[in-house]
């Protein structure tokens, strides 16, 4: 049985999107990454209004990354649908991390200042369940 994995997120994007560089990556595709900034409000246990932010990576392929670096900037309002995937890397100094990412294939944004611009992106060449096949591994 094949489970469902699938999120979506809305926030700000922290910073401009990267392009990771790949020495192993399926067909040469792209990396490209960034990560989203989402706030959740709450009222505390004392009834005192709060905040929490969590910073999300999001993981964009191909095309759709490179349409990413050309449009996104950051503080843009950003909707990402996608799957969540393990990702797994090695420091500098050797050792091993593994972090929790987004694989994004569907984008909605808007800058601050234009609320009524919206601009859809979608993986539309499926690169993102290419790129799933094999194992990536890269450094920062």
């Amino acid at each position: 049985m094949n489970h469902l994995n699938s999120v979506l997120l809305e926030g700000v994007l922290v910073d401009d999107p990267k392009q990771i560089s790949l020495s192993d990556s399926p067909g040469g595709m792209k990396l490209v990454k960034f990560d989203v900034a989402s706030n959740r409000y709450y009222v505390d246990k004392n009834g005192n209004k709060a905040q929490e932010t969590v910073f999300i990576p999001v993981q964009c392929w191909g095309s759709l990354g490179q349409r990413c670096i050309e449009k996104l900037h950051k503080g843009m309002e950003c909707r990402t649908v996608g799957r969540l995937r393990l990702c797994k890397w090695v420091t500098a100094e050797g050792a091993s991390r593994r972090a929790i990412e987004i694989v994004a294939n569907h984008l909605e944004f808007r800058s601050p200042k234009a609320k009524a611009a919206t601009e859809i992106l979608e993986d539309v060449d499926n690169e993102s369940e290419t790129a799933s096949e094999v194992e990536v591994f890269y450094t920062f």
